[in-house]
């Protein structure tokens, strides 16, 4: 990385945290690409404290790059195949889709084709995009695996196991029903394994303030994320901040799939799109 690339820093910015500003994308060669990003970010922050947090939240992202989600993927055949033993015959791999709209799910599905097909006779039949066409496909003893690349709050996942598990029964079949992730907030587990029979995640992550920090640098480390997010605007379109403060469910996740639209689980002070007063913003982290 070359000098020029990472932003100057102004009167505001000590020469300890620009030169650990400069360390960080160093460290993290993801974030060269958005070295503007990045120091945007850092400038919201009000004094030394409030940057050295988030710099320290930003040094710890679960960030998977194509080469570690293929790995990923590639654990998650082995589990399904060799693990659990799923057989072609009696297995669908499914997508949480009832609205239509392109998701993280629908794609995970479709990338498994290929680490499965080593495993043996996967078809295109295996893996299903609708939850409606699981319910009408489905057959007795069938082995159900739902699948994705992150795991949040769980509550997606839980909502529609539930709605899956009704629609099953009202349709007089018994299946087996599993969850594997790429990674997963280690709070989801109490959410999603009791609607399910199995829940893997290759990753399990915690939350980035409050399972961190412990104390009264837990009180402070929150109050400078508080402060921080005060300077994003209540309101993005149909979002409310509040519904997002330390991620959704306040999830406080540090999460991030090469190429992928990041989760709102994230803390929102890396993909909010708008400051006070309704002025955009370079997002670290920017989501559709």
């Amino acid at each position: 990385m070359m000098d020029e690339e990472l932003p100057r820093a102004d009167e505001h910015m000590s020469r300890e945290v620009f030169g650990t500003l400069y360390q960080l994308s160093t460290n993290h060669p993801w974030l060269i690409r958005r070295s503007n990003e990045l120091y945007d970010t850092i400038q919201l922050c009000d004094d030394d404290d409030q940057k050295a947090l988030v710099i320290d939240l930003i040094s710890r992202f679960h960030f998977r790059s194509t080469a570690n989600h293929l790995e990923d993927l590639r654990t998650i055949a082995d589990k399904i195949a060799n693990d659990w033993k799923c057989e072609p015959a009696s297995t669908m791999l499914i997508a949480l889709d009832d609205r239509g709209c392109a998701d993280s799910t629908a794609m995970v599905v479709q990338q498994l084709k290929g680490p499965l097909a080593e495993h043996g006779d996967w078809t295109t039949g295996n893996f299903i995009s609708s939850l409606g066409e699981v319910v009408r496909r489905a057959k007795e003893n069938s082995n159900i695996v739902i699948v994705d690349d992150f795991c949040g709050s769980g509550e997606t996942i839980s909502k529609k196991v539930i709605w899956l598990n009704e629609k099953l029964e009202e349709a007089g079949k018994s299946v087996k029903m599993r969850v594997a992730v790429g990674t997963s907030m280690e709070g989801s587990k109490t959410v999603v394994e009791p609607v399910v029979d199995e829940f893997y995640s290759v990753h399990w992550i915690n939350r980035g303030i409050r399972d961190y920090f412990h104390g009264q640098a837990q009180c402070d480390a929150v109050a400078h994320m508080q402060a921080i997010e005060d300077k994003l605007e209540a309101k993005s379109k149909s979002k409310k901040l509040v519904d997002y403060s330390f991620g959704w469910r306040q999830t406080e996740a540090l999460y991030y799939l090469e190429g992928s639209n990041p989760p709102n689980n994230n803390f929102p002070i890396f993909w909010w799109p708008l400051l006070k007063p309704d002025m955009k913003r370079k997002a670290l982290l920017p989501r559709v």
